[in-house]
């Protein structure tokens, strides 16, 4: 097994993982009725990993018992980078929203807290 397939067997099953505690975890947050629309990127991004990584893994497992199917070596490559984007992409844009949602409690954190003080100090 050359580099690259060692490669795209872990990608593959760290994606794997993800996924599956993904899924694990959007059903507990559903059991406890919490939302899980901040959840959902990171369960999607995985399985757009796991499709590039099995995708390029499985052409490279073929294409040692069918030499001839190096002339579509180019368009599994390019198949294989689209769906690592894609995936990169909806993390990216997962953890950023989650991002903004934090910042926005932790302002809103502090000022409740530093304004309990000053009500303190009025008394």
């Amino acid at each position: 097994m050359d580099p690259a397939s060692v490669f795209d067997l872990i990608f593959m099953l760290v994606a794997t993982v993800l996924t599956i505690l993904s899924l694990n975890t959007l059903q507990m947050l559903a059991r406890i009725k919490v939302d899980r629309s901040l959840f959902i990127p990171v369960m999607l991004s995985a399985v757009f990993f796991w499709c590039g990584s099995i995708m390029s893994l499985v052409f490279r497992i073929y294409l040692e018992s069918t030499p001839g199917l190096i002339i579509f070596q180019d368009t599994i490559n390019l198949l294989h980078q689209v769906a690592l984007i894609i995936g990169l992409s909806i993390l990216t844009y997962g953890v950023f929203s989650y991002w903004k949602i934090t910042k926005h409690v932790k302002v809103a954190k502090y000022e409740r807290s530093h304004g309990q003080g000053e009500d303190e100090e009025e008394q």
